[in-house]
This record gives C-alpha cells, structure tokens and sequence, in this order.
C-alpha cells in the first residue's frame, strides 16, 4: 500500500470528522450566546448591558462567556426583589406597626375593638381598667384575673401589714 491510497482513505473520515467538530463547535457556541442572553435579562433591565453582553458573547466565542461571568450583576432581578420585599418587612417588623388580625388593617396599640370590621382585640380589666390583650390570663397591672383574687389577695396583703404594725 501506497501512503497516496492510505490519504484517499483516511481523508473521508477525517472530513467527516472536522465536520462534526466544527458543527459541535458552532452549537456550543450558540447555546453559549443563547446562555448568555438569558442570564443577562434575569440580571438586568438595562438594554445597553445586554446588548454588550450579547456582543461579547457573540463577537469573542467562549472568551465572552467567560468575560460574560466576571462583570454581570451579581444577583437576578427576582433575588434583589426578594431581598428588598425582605428588607421591607425587617422595617415594618421594627416599626411595630399593630395590624387588626382579622383585616389587617392599622391600628393603635390601645385600641379595644378594631375600627374598621369591629373585631375585639383586647378588653379593660375589672380592677384598673387599664387595656389588656384578651390572651392574659391575668391583669399585668394590678392582678386581677377577672374573678376578684386580686382583691382577695390584696386585702390579705393589708392585713399581714397591720398584724405586723401592731
């Protein structure tokens, strides 16, 4: 065999062979301008930023992406929206600001019954009639359980005193 039979037959498949490569080559290349696309409308709104992006991406083949990789955003628009929905709440949640539970609508922390659907959200306590939260099981002003122990307590409290003072 002559190495001019050997060129005739091998050249097919390494044509072949170039062939599929350059073609792999140019998908990669395309699924990489396409990746490239859609990372940058996640990240950013700005039209300038991805047309640059796109550009890089198509105009310097896998370089771009690269580029692409090392100055986009850092975070997508849902993750910055979810971060400021956050930091939103982190204010509200300091502010203290009451909300009726059934409405959610503001309120003030002494209102007894909320303005807007009449929902009852607290009650006056029988003994001072200070405002306290319908949870209490007890008055954290004066101690009063709403059944008169407080009182009971109370005059047991004087009389202890007295026996002392005489």
């Amino acid at each position: 065999m002559d190495i001019q039979a050997i060129i005739d037959t091998v050249l097919p498949i390494v044509t072949v062979i170039g062939w599929a490569l350059l073609a792999y080559t140019l998908l990669l290349w395309g699924a990489s301008v396409l990746w490239v696309y859609r990372d940058i409308a996640r990240r950013s709104e700005d039209t300038l930023a991805q047309v640059l992006a796109l550009l890089l991406a198509v105009l310097l083949p896998f370089a771009g992406v690269i580029l692409h990789l090392i100055v986009r955003p850092p975070q997508t628009l849902s993750e910055k929206y979810e971060r400021a929905l956050e930091a939103d709440y982190l204010r509200r949640d300091l502010d203290e600001q009451d909300v009726c539970p059934t409405c959610a609508r503001a309120i003030e922390a002494e209102f007894v019954v909320c303005p807007h659907c009449r929902t009852a959200l607290r009650r006056r306590c029988h003994s001072c009639d200070r405002v306290i939260d319908l949870t209490w099981a007890i008055c954290p002003y004066c101690a009063d359980d709403g059944i008169g122990l407080a009182t009971q307590n109370a005059r047991r409290a004087t009389d202890q005193f007295a026996v002392v003072d005489r």
